[in-house]
């Protein structure tokens, strides 16, 4: 199927990687899919994995642009189960230049979305790739689907595996490398990337899938510390899922299998807005991880002193006003600076074990984007940049941020197709840690060093 807009770019829109997990398959495991003749219509997207838009007025619902939206038209704080979600979410979408064929051995874009382990999904507006891959021409992109909230984290004492959220990554990887040339891909060059939960996701695969990673090189754009339970400090890590088991009619006591087995019953509907309506103590949350040491570890730091992470380059990447901002400057700046000291902490460490990281840090303001100069380059807005979504942005836009986006767009091809060769093909420099990263959107040039 071709692109209405972008008549240079084929998109297939809903391609399942792993079968349902619903019934007897919740809370378990991706399942492969059996090899099969069965057609699927690719013409329309998916639904997202189950989840709640909230209705709170929060910077995220009153100032930016529809990135947290699962689906064009869902409102932003209708405070229900988003309607464009559904268990039956298992799949990802592939974007091409229309011309790639089996001998294409084009860069594979393989991005995880970002939500904070709650929300996200193909289909947010912002991050849809298609005016990036009909400028390029030279790459392809696949965006997958995951399972967020209880359903990608259930820290149930009964389930196999602590972070189904994790190995969801890891079957569209594999989806991925297996398939990717009949789209027109190079099986053995893949980026891994994500932003913010996603990038936290990438940070977690290379630690635990370090041996046979099947990508070649990673991206985490805003990561975020702390999202590894510390269990030393944490009574009872599994508590939240007892609390909603028992909310829910599931009180079984010490039995855990029937309290899992009760709650594989019910609806997915009644699981998702108990939770986001539950207001009493003690607090729930479901965006944090229990260490299993399997594929979870406490200490990440002992996984690279021990040299047991992927090895390949990585862009390692933050923005000027992380999170949330707010014309308190002071709080926004603690805010970022907490960012940025994971991000220098994070490539330190591959520095040390001679893994080489690419910086840049995001500093655009533009007005259609950012309406409050207060804003700033705000959590996530550097994707608008890197896959050209700016445009359907209201307002005018300056030559400056056509200018840094294609800059951008290019700095990641660049590393896409050259990997940590990128230093002589673009002049991207390896980042040292007495170094500084790359400045991107700042007093409207397109690129300044600093």
């Amino acid at each position: 199927m071709y692109n209405d807009t972008y008549p240079n770019v084929r998109q297939f829109l809903r391609i399942p990687f792993a079968q349902p997990p619903v019934g007897d398959l919740r809370w378990e495991p991706p399942q492969k899919l059996s090899n099969s003749s069965k057609v699927y219509d690719s013409t329309r997207f998916g639904p997202a994995c189950p989840q709640y838009v909230s209705s709170s007025h929060v910077f995220w619902n009153k100032y930016a642009p529809p990135n947290p939206l699962l689906s064009l038209g869902e409102r932003r704080d209708q405070g229900a189960v988003a309607w464009s979600s559904d268990e039956d979410c298992l799949s990802l979408a592939v974007w091409t230049p229309s011309y790639a064929n089996k001998s294409s051995q084009l860069p594979v874009a393989l991005f995880a979305t970002g939500g904070g382990g709650l929300t996200g999904g193909i289909t947010v507006p912002s991050q849809l790739p298609e005016q990036w891959v009909s400028r390029s021409q030279e790459h392809i992109v696949v965006t997958i689907n995951y399972r967020v909230n209880i359903f990608g984290n259930p820290k149930s004492r009964a389930v196999r595996e602590t972070s189904l959220t994790l190995l969801d990554v890891r079957a569209a990887v594999e989806w991925v490398h297996e398939n990717i040339q009949q789209f027109g891909g190079d099986r053995d060059n893949i980026l891994l990337w994500g932003e913010s939960q996603g990038a936290r996701l990438v940070d977690m695969y290379t630690t635990a899938f370090w041996e046979k990673p099947l990508a070649t090189k990673f991206g985490l754009l805003s990561n975020g510390p702390d999202y590894i339970i510390n269990t030393t400090e944490v009574q009872d890590p599994y508590a939240d899922f007892d609390v909603v088991a028992k909310g829910l009619g599931c009180d079984y006591g010490d039995d855990y299998k029937a309290e899992l087995e009760c709650m594989r019953q019910v609806s997915w509907v009644q699981i998702e807005e108990f939770i986001n309506r539950y207001d009493k103590k003690p607090s729930i949350a479901f965006d944090n991880y229990i260490p299993d040491e399997k594929y979870i570890f406490a200490n990440k730091s002992d996984r690279y002193a021990k040299h047991l992470v992927a090895r390949g380059p990585a862009i390692r990447s933050t923005t000027s006003t992380e999170l949330q901002p707010s014309p308190n400057l002071t709080q926004t700046a603690e805010v970022a600076r907490y960012f940025d000291c994971f991000a220098l902490s994070d490539t330190k460490l591959r520095e040390s074990i001679g893994l080489e990281s690419f910086r840049y840090f995001y500093v655009g303001n533009y007005s259609n984007i950012s309406p409050q100069p207060w804003l700033g380059a705000y959590h996530w807005t550097d994707l608008l940049m890197i896959f050209g979504t700016y445009v359907k942005m209201v307002g005018d836009t300056p030559q400056a941020e056509i200018d840094t986006s294609a800059a951008m767009q290019d700095y990641f091809v660049a590393f896409l197709k050259e990997g940590a060769n990128v230093t002589s093909s673009v002049g991207w420099p390896v980042f040292q840690h007495q170094g500084t990263p790359h400045k991107l959107g700042y007093k409207c040039l397109t690129l300044y060093w600093i």
